[in-house]
């Protein structure tokens, strides 16, 4: 199949995976503590199994409408569901409901018993209008004198394998550009197409630096030690040769996966490398960034952990382009 998902993966390759993922598993729950109602001691949740989707597929949404309260909850016309939902976006401001929203009288309780729930699993994308385009979205539900928690998702474009891409690295030493090489590796660039749109590499590091040898990167927690809860299937191209400024992915040997997010660029050729990491980009322009990070002062190779720079050095952003839209693609 590609990845070893673990119970999630965010890899994103334009597959029916992606569904069927959802319908199994929970990578990040984005729940707080809801507020309480006056009346009634209601509380209403709304979670998100995936902190986001891609355009035109599903963004499912769990809302619980749960009576703290020592009575009953009672109210003769029901609880609509379906109407409470607010979606703001990042760009647009509030979204518009589609239409009059009504769900089954029967699925509007009018009456909720003291520590009873209710509550529904809706694709948000059906009942709220504008949801169609890449954007950041904060959502919630009001209704019944309780107003939810809000949780922010992002809607990502979907990775197409026929299309070139170029990442590009805006790090607080200089640009740099990489052909992303979705043919030879579509798991690999598909999973950093995923990741770049999400805002994951976003203010992380490089945690280690040898010099002539290679920079490391991808880890969240900035220590070589972190990756996403998943991992994926190496693609190793035969054809395909590391050398100065080759993007290729953390092997994992013990469990024979790559790791999710943690990457390579060498510095040289490496030989011990080719047919053992997976390659997914190439440097096209950046060598004055690559050179300044290459010669950034580091620990040595006994002092745990080794070859760290001295100072942190910041990837502030990735972001992955259509090499029509980049400049010189």
């Amino acid at each position: 199949m590609g990845v070893n998902r673990g119970i999630l993966s965010p890899i994103a390759t334009g597959m029916a995976m992606l569904v069927m993922v959802f319908a199994v598993s929970i990578l990040t729950v984005h729940r707080a503590a809801a507020q309480e109602s006056k009346e009634g001691g209601l509380q209403a949740t709304v979670e998100v199994r995936t902190p986001y989707a891609h355009v035109g597929e599903p963004l499912m949404v769990r809302l619980t409408i749960f009576n703290g309260g020592e009575k009953p909850y009672e109210d003769g016309s029901g609880i609509n569901l379906l109407s409470g939902f607010m979606v703001q976006s990042s760009e647009r401001g509030l979204l518009r409901p589609k239409g009059k929203l009504e769900t089954d009288p029967k699925k509007q309780p009018a009456v909720v018993t003291a520590g009873g729930f209710f509550g529904l699993v809706q694709d948000v994308t059906a009942v709220v209008s504008d949801m169609d385009q890449p954007d950041t979205y904060t959502i919630g539900w009001k209704g019944a004198g309780v107003t939810s928690n809000s949780l922010t998702v992002k809607i990502i474009p979907k990775f197409d394998p026929g299309t070139q891409y170029v990442a590009v690295f805006d790090t607080d030493y200089g640009s740099m550009e990489f052909d992303l090489l979705s043919k030879s590796a579509p798991l690999h660039v598909g999973n950093f197409f995923d990741l770049a749109h999400q805002g994951f590499y976003n203010n992380s590091n490089f945690h280690l630096i040898i010099r002539g040898v290679e920079l490391r990167a991808g880890d969240p927690t900035g220590t070589g030690l972190g990756r996403p809860i998943y991992s994926i299937q190496p693609e190793i191209s035969p054809d395909l040769k590391h050398r100065r400024g080759t993007l290729s992915m953390i092997h994992m040997p013990t469990v024979k996966q790559d790791n999710g997010s943690q990457f390579v660029i060498t510095l040289s050729s490496v030989e011990g490398y080719d047919g053992f990491l997976s390659i997914f980009g190439q440097l096209r322009k950046g060598e004055e960034t690559l050179q300044a990070l290459e010669n950034i002062p580091t620990t040595g190779q006994y002092q745990t952990p080794i070859f760290t720079p001295l100072k942190p050095v910041v990837i502030k952003s990735v972001t992955v382009k259509k090499a029509e839209d980049v400049k010189g693609g």
